[in-house]
């Protein structure tokens, strides 16, 4: 029966420090989902603004993907990383949205030329 009863009592103190453990954490939480959303905002914009110069490139017959121009913003953003970002995390983070972002304008780009 004591174990039982144990158990009961640990499921219930862990049960109201979940409770306690949401409630400090949900101001904090708020701000993320703020912060996610103007992220959010802004990726929109900067793709955009990449299927603007997809079109550009479109025009030219110029590559979709531009190295050398990867590697000026990547250096740029990891020399503005600021602890606890560290600048080989802000890079990995931006070689990711890199990626991603010139694979959209490829994609589009094909769909223009056709």
């Amino acid at each position: 029966m004591r174990p039982i009863l144990f158990c009961l009592v640990a499921l219930g103190l862990f049960a109201q420090d979940q409770t306690e453990l949401a409630h400090a954490l949900s101001s904090s939480r708020r701000h993320i989902d703020h912060i996610d959303d103007q992220i959010v905002k802004l990726l929109n914009e900067r793709a955009a603004v990449v299927r603007e110069v997809g079109v550009v490139k479109s025009r030219f017959h110029a590559p979709a993907s531009a190295p050398g121009r990867e590697e000026q913003v990547l250096h740029r953003v990891s020399d503005q990383a600021r602890a606890p970002l560290t600048p080989e995390a802000v890079r990995k983070i931006y070689q990711t949205l890199l990626a991603e972002m010139s694979a959209m304008e490829d994609k589009a780009m094909q769909m223009q030329a056709k």
